[in-house]
Formats: structure tokens, C-alpha cells, sequence
């Protein structure tokens, strides 16, 4: 593989398996399966097309879209012709448009229907050297000669292609090397402007090597997707993933529709956030407190039994589970099990999540259930996971073990370091900050960790976020965050104290969980602005907030909080596409209310 190139792995699958199904989507309330032949012919037209409108090797070529077939042909049409693809999240604003378009030099720019090319177009107004803008669907004429659809790219290929055959088409393709830049990442732009992190064929098919020797995949495997292809976790492992083992991609018909989908089509893995199984965890639990003292009973033995079976610990001796161990879980399996598994996929063998950690209490609910959910940690900048749990190598709490080839270690700080196969070439069009990401080889990954004695790896926070406490004390908000966050009832935490005595805390609350609380408990409100001033409601945050202050030090513990009604938005310029805070930004918006707290 490590002269393979991502543009030949798709074509030699493509002479290998073109009548197997390549993805399926759904299309007038029906499942469409499309084969890989007819993937290979749009891909084929549409790489063409690129090519006739002037596209070389190592053009960019942006695209803003909700993750959709359209965007996997095009996507990997950019890829055969030798172009450099960079995602637009399809809720950037057209001012961060353009950052991404001028940043890379792309001059040509898909945009999946009318609203994201009047998005785009308006971006086009600081974008002169635009030269193309192509449009997935719901494309009408515009007084604008850059703008064509993409039926009409997809012509203009076919029409190249009937009179002068696939011979340049091919050229391109295995005209494309291993340490060719694929792709250009951008990352959240927490601090600052977001910078595009170069991704390689080599550093993408390394990784996904490296992971399957621990998460095998074969051709009866069955994958999802659902996650922004802006992404990187999306673009590696959903996209790529899929082309480079021939496993058929479901693609989910939105978030809304996204629990739905899971459950009709089986999807056998998937990489995601750990909110997706929260969500799961959260209904399951409010479902189970309802029951009988009875049904309790035989849910608690169940879930015991299932422990007993899906324990980690047979795989680290090498063994199955004992005949009295295998019966009990089939019988577990009847009285509840199942049910679960029919809500997360009755298929489902395993799930990789990252971003954000999960309780114990929840992690092992979906391991007891036969759902193994392995927590790992990657980067923009590192190809994909540095470190993951894996069966045999498993520890709550931690994101697992670096992969083999990858050395981890931590600076005299507690900054994150690594070096191996995994490293980016650096950031596109910045010299100065792709010197900043390495020091003598090592990558700085800007994340604060610790080894445990077993040498597994826990992610403590950010190191441009620390913050210090009026007594001198180094405190990670992140990290404090991320477990205020644990509670069902809260969504979004911000934590302030640079330079204080004591945290306090901006909080945003899953109004559901909030409202199914109001009810249980007969809370008269007139709407949720209202909900969330009940003493209630306060009294419940705050022993939620006092439950997680357990888990930290004195000086890492929430005095005081303020729940906000409205979630922080992309629109303000709060959070990111990924929903990662803009910590500064807050900070600003919101000085005279956290003020208020150290009143």
C-alpha cells in the first residue's frame, strides 16, 4: 500500500467489485442502492468535465454541501483528476467562504443548491479569481456566467469522453503520487482564521491500515454517513474508508432523520460524537425508570449478564465466554437487549467516538448491550487517530494507546507530542505557523494529556486555553467543561476564572431532557425562558454541577453558574461548525454577565 494512491484504489476496486453496491440513499421515501459501475461512469464524466474546464494536477477545488452522493462523486472526481479538494462547512457565513476560497486559491466551487450559491456568489464579491461555480440540485438560471449545474458538468464530460475516450482521464488518475496533498483540511478557527491542514494519500491510507488491523472490515461490512465531509473524521474514515475496504455506504437522510436511518438500514460501524449515543442512552434511561419495580429488576440482571459476556477481559486471554455466560446473555437478550440494539442497530458491531468523553455508566450500558464503543483521539494535523482503545487494549477514561509506528510522549508542560507516519506536510499557504507545529521533529498538538501507569493516554485540555486562578493555580476549562457536560441536562459549558479567585460557569441546557424533567416532576411553566428561572430547575443544575465537582480539585470546581436561554450559535461567531467554543469570543459578548458572577 505504500505506493498506493487513493485515485487507484478507487479505480482497481472499481474493476474489481463494479456490480457490488457502492452507497445507498434514500430518494422518494425509498432506498436507492447505486453500484460502483455507475459511481466509476459519474466519476469518470464529472473528472473530465474538471479537466475541460481547465482544472491541472494540484488545483483546488472547493465544495459546500450537506454530506450527500453528490458530494462522494464529486469529492472523488476531484481526486482522480489530481485536484486538491477543500471542504466548506455548509454553515459558514459567506465572510468565512471566502477566507477558505481565497486561503486555498480555489477557482472552482460546488455548492449544493441555490441558497449555498447565493452564498458563495456573495463570497465571489472577495473572491475575483473564481471561475466556476457548479450547482448540485434545485439549480435555476442565474445572470451570471460562472454558475452552471452539475448535470451540465457531468455533460460536458460525457461529451469529452464519446469523442476522445478515457485515455487523458487515466493519465491524470495514475499521474497522481503517494505524497501527493489529496485534500486540504481547515480546522475550527477557535483562536483565530482557520488554517488548511494538507492532508496526503499516503498519511489517509496509512491510517486507515493502522486502524483495521485492530477493527477489521470486510465486503459484508456496512458503514455511515452523516458527519460534514468538511471534516476530517467524515472525509477519512466515512468517504475514504469505505472506497479503500468495498463497503457499501449508507448515506443518512439528515440529522433529524439520522435515529431513524440507523435503524433501517443496519449499519454494521460508524465513527461519530459521542452525542448520538447519548441521545440513545438518555431516552433508554427515562424509558427504564418508567417500569415496573419488577421490570427493573430483570433490566439490572440483563444488563449484568451482558457484562459478563461482552467483558473486555476475554480478549485479553485470548477466550470465549463459559457455556453458564453465553446462555445467560441469549436470555438477556430476549427480556432487553435486543430492545436496545433495535434503537442503536440491530447490527451495529462496534462504534468509534471521539471529540468529547463518555461516562463510564455509559459506556459500559452499550458494552453490556453488545454495543463496544472505543473512545479515541486524533487531530486535524495527524492523518487521523495518534491513539485509540481497541479490543484487548481497552481503559475507561483514557483514549486508549498510540497505533503502532506513532510515539507519543509529553513535553515538560504537559503539551502532547508525536512523530511517526502520521504527520501532515504542514499548513497550506503558511509557512510560519506549519514551523510552529513542529520542534525537532516532534508534532505539537497543542492538547494536554497524561500517561497512566499502564501507559494509556487521558486528554486533560487545550494549552492556549489554561487559564490562572488569582492563587497561581494552571487550570484547564476544557477539561472542566467536558465533564459538566456529562450531565443529561446540560449541553454547552463555558468556564471562566483567569486571574480569579474562583470558575464560574455559562451553561446551555438540552431542553428536552429539561422539559421531560418539568413534567415528571409537575413544573408549571409558560414557555422555556420561563422553565429555566424555576428554583426548580436552578436547584437541579446545581446538583448536577456539585455531582461533577466531585470528579476535580478544589480550585477546578464551578462556584457559580448562569444558564442562558439560547444555545451558542455559528451565526453570533460563537462556536465553530464543529461546535467548538470561540472561547474568545464569549469572553467578550458575555463580559458584563460573567462579571456579575464574582459580584
Amino acid at each position: 500500500m505504500e505506493q498506493w494512491t487513493l485515485p487507484k484504489v478507487f479505480y482497481e476496486q472499481l474493476n474489481r467489485i463494479s456490480n457490488r453496491t457502492f452507497l445507498i440513499y434514500k430518494k422518494d421515501a425509498k432506498w436507492q442502492n447505486v453500484s460502483w459501475a455507475e459511481v466509476g461512469e459519474k466519476v469518470m464524466n464529472l473528472s473530465i468535465g474538471l479537466m475541460k474546464l481547465g482544472v491541472k494536477k494540484g488545483d483546488r477545488v472547493s465544495v459546500i454541501s450537506e454530506t450527500r452522493p453528490d458530494y462522494a462523486y464529486t469529492v472523488t472526481a476531484i481526486a482522480n483528476a489530481g485536484a486538491i479538494f477543500t471542504g466548506i462547512y455548509q454553515t459558514n457565513s459567506p465572510r468565512e467562504c471566502a477566507h477558505v476560497i481565497n486561503d486555498s486559491g480555489a477557482k472552482i466551487v460546488f455548492a449544493e443548491n441555490r441558497a449555498q450559491c447565493e452564498k458563495i456568489l456573495k463570497a465571489a464579491e472577495n473572491c475575483p479569481h473564481i471561475e466556476k461555480i457548479i450547482v448540485f440540485d434545485g439549480f435555476s438560471p442565474v445572470e451570471d456566467p460562472r454558475v452552471i449545474s452539475l448535470a451540465a458538468l457531468y455533460a460536458l464530460g460525457k461529451v469529452e469522453y464519446e469523442k476522445s475516450g478515457d485515455k487523458e482521464y487515466l493519465e491524470r488518475l495514475h499521474d497522481v503520487k503517494p505524497e501527493d496533498v489529496t485534500a486540504i483540511i481547515y480546522t475550527s478557527g477557535t483562536t483565530g482564521p482557520p488554517k488548511g491542514v494538507m492532508d496526503t494519500n499516503r498519511g489517509i491510507l496509512m491510517n486507515l491500515r493502522e486502524y483495521t488491523k485492530f477493527f477489521p472490515v470486510d465486503e459484508t461490512d456496512r458503514g455511515l454517513s452523516f458527519l460534514p465531509m468538511a471534516h476530517a473524521l467524515e472525509l477519512r474514515n466515512g468517504h475514504w474508508f469505505h472506497i479503500t475496504f468495498g463497503i457499501e455506504q449508507v448515506y443518512a437522510e439528515g440529522m433529524r432523520q439520522l435515529f431513524d436511518n440507523v435503524r433501517e438500514m443496519g449499519p454494521t460501524f460508524f465513527f461519530t460524537t459521542p452525542r448520538f449515543f447519548e441521545k440513545h442512552h438518555n431516552i433508554i434511561s427515562a424509558e427504564i425508570e418508567k417500569a415496573s419495580p419488577f421490570r427493573k429488576r430483570i433490566i439490572k440482571w440483563c444488563l449484568k449478564a451482558g457484562a459478563r459476556y461482552n467483558d473486555d477481559s476475554w480478549n485479553v486471554k485470548g477466550s470465549s465466554p463459559d457455556i453458564f455466560t453465553s446462555l445467560s446473555y441469549a436470555l438477556a437478550k430476549r427480556l432487553f437487549i435486543n430492545d436496545v440494539r433495535e434503537k442503536v442497530g440491530r447490527k451495529l458491531r462496534y462504534g468509534g467516538v471521539g471529540g468529547a468523553p463518555m461516562t463510564a455508566e455509559m459506556l459500559n450500558f452499550f458494552r453490556s448491550c453488545g454495543v463496544p464503543l472505543y473512545e479515541g483521539y486524533g487531530l486535524t494535523e495527524g492523518c487521523g487517530q495518534l491513539a485509540i482503545n481497541r479490543p484487548g487494549v481497552f481503559k475507561l477514561g483514557t483514549v486508549g494507546k498510540p497505533l503502532d509506528g506513532i510515539e507519543v510522549k509529553l513535553k515538560d508542560d504537559g503539551e502532547i507530542v508525536a512523530r511517526g507516519w502520521l504527520s501532515t506536510p504542514g499548513y497550506w499557504n503558511n509557512a510560519k505557523a506549519t514551523e510552529e507545529l513542529y520542534e525537532g521533529g516532534w508534532l505539537n498538538t497543542g492538547d494536554i494529556g497524561t500517561f497512566d501507569a499502564d501507559g494509556f493516554l487521558k486528554i486533560t485540555g487545550r494549552k492556549k486555553e489554561i487559564l490562572i486562578t488569582s492563587g497561581g493555580k494552571n487550570v484547564s476549562p476544557s477539561y472542566i467543561e467536558n465533564i459538566i457536560k456529562l450531565s443529561p441536562y446540560i449541553s454547552q459549558v463555558v468556564v471562566f476564572g483567569e486571574g480569579k479567585d474562583y470558575l464560574v460557569a455559562l451553561l446551555t441546557l438540552n431542553q428536552e431532557e429539561v422539559k421531560r424533567y418539568a413534567e415528571k416532576n409537575n413544573i408549571a411553566y409558560r414557555d422555556y425562558a420561563d422553565l429555566i428561572t424555576k428554583k426548580e430547575i436552578i436547584d437541579l443544575i446545581q446538583k448536577e454541577v456539585d455531582y461533577q465537582n466531585r470528579e476535580v480539585a478544589k480550585v477546578e470546581q464551578i462556584k457559580r453558574f448562569t444558564i442562558l436561554k439560547d444555545e451558542f450559535s455559528q451565526e453570533r461567531e460563537e462556536v465553530t461548525p464543529t461546535f467548538k467554543i470561540k472561547r474568545n469570543n464569549i469572553t467578550e459578548r458575555y463580559k458584563d454577565l460573567v462579571a456579575r458572577m464574582y459580584e
